[in-house]
């Protein structure tokens, strides 16, 4: 029988939906608690697993304690066998590392983990190129290449490859935001190094490389969202290469991890002329003119 591992970041993620711009360390951690903000690392991990489960009678399953992955693959209909000891309920860096390296003590087929960059990172440097990995997308900052492009799509991608006689491996690049370096309004992405994913175009996230043809339908979309905008309407902005081109031609920043609130309060012919009124999500609306 092959052997899947599980590792479960239950925080990844939870400083960035309070705008927090991250979830490293245990001070941000008590910010983004203390905000209000519910770990949802958790309920991805269970939606991906729940997939696999459709093979759970022919496969081993290890994984850590508590919400690791103990509690998420029992939700999930599995019957696990944990490993290891971590204390209380909140896992730390050393404990997601700690649990990579048993997996490879285990020799498992493939380990599943969910996560964001951070977590990414911290498989890498235990398991390098030893064991054929791939992530849950469970963070709000997402630059590496070893995940898979949502819950759904890694539970497919994991699925397959557990059932293939042949599975195919390929190389994938993990990438990381240094949060505290973003906060201090710097943005910079390190390539950390590269480890082994299942080879399934259809379920893994690529690495975009726009061509000018690209650039152009960026522009396109972007400049009707704007002018499709209303006057003393709230527009929800997130993350991403699009909306980020949007903010662009509104000549406004934006979050690389977060969301923005704008409002129009009325427009002119060029962007650089708008006027309005900008909002960043924190503990309450913050004003800014």
């Amino acid at each position: 029988m092959k052997k899947l591992g599980v590792i479960v970041n239950p925080i990844a993620g939870i400083g960035g939906r309070v705008g927090l711009k991250g979830s490293d360390g245990e001070e941000i951690l008590k910010m983004a608690l203390a905000l209000g903000a519910k770990p949802e690392s958790p309920d991805r991990a269970i939606e991906a697993l729940k997939i696999i489960s459709r093979i759970k009678d022919k496969i081993d399953v290890i994984t850590f304690p508590k919400n690791m992955g103990e509690y998420e693959l029992k939700k999930a209909g599995f019957s696990p066998k944990v490993i290891g000891e971590i204390a209380g309920d909140t896992s730390s860096f050393k404990d997601t590392i700690m649990a990579a390296q048993a997996m490879i003590v285990e020799e498992v087929d493939l380990l599943v983990y969910a996560g964001g960059d951070g977590t990414a990172r911290d498989i890498y440097n235990a398991v390098k190129n030893k064991l054929v990995t791939l992530g849950i997308p469970t963070g709000v900052k997402i630059h590496s290449g070893v995940y898979a492009i949502n819950p759904k799509s890694a539970g497919v991608a994991a699925l397959q490859y557990l059932q293939s006689e042949t599975p195919q491996v390929k190389e994938a690049e993990v990438m990381d935001l240094d949060e505290e370096a973003y906060r201090s309004g710097r943005v910079s992405a390190k390539l950390y190094g590269f480890m082994n994913i299942p080879n399934n175009e259809h379920f893994i996230q690529n690495k975009k490389v726009r061509s000018n043809s690209e650039e152009n339908s960026l522009n396109s979309i972007a400049h009707n969202i704007i002018d499709n905008m209303e006057n003393d309407v709230n527009y929800i902005i997130g993350p991403g290469t699009t909306t980020g081109r949007v903010m662009q031609i509104l000549n406004l920043s934006n979050t690389l991890i977060g969301i923005d609130i704008i409002r129009l309060k009325f427009r002119v012919t060029a962007p650089p002329g708008i006027s309005f009124y900008r909002w960043m999500i924190f503990n309450n609306l913050l004003f800014y003119n």
